[in-house]
């Protein structure tokens, strides 16, 4: 029983990381259409870039809205190690 259980917990979870994962590569590349992150956000600490990316008054921020903030955490780790 603990093994149907267990495996069922496994199933779930890579389902879930699958189903999110396409969001943040997508959403990443969108970001690069208009930022140099090395320019654009240079002394900007990761709260500041997420402000703004969360800025609605930003029209190309817009479609941010709907991403969860760990989403949008995600997006600018990677973003920043590039």
């Amino acid at each position: 029983m603990k093994d149907i259980i267990g495996a069922g917990i496994v199933f779930l979870a890579l389902s879930v990381s699958a189903a999110v994962a396409p969001v943040f590569a997508g959403d990443a590349d969108l970001c690069l259409d208009c930022h140099e992150p090395a320019e654009d956000w240079e002394g900007m600490s990761a709260a500041e870039i997420m402000a703004t990316a969360k800025d609605a008054d930003i029209k190309r921020h817009a479609d941010n809205q709907e991403l969860s903030d760990e989403q949008l955490q995600v997006i600018i780790a990677e973003l920043l190690q590039e």
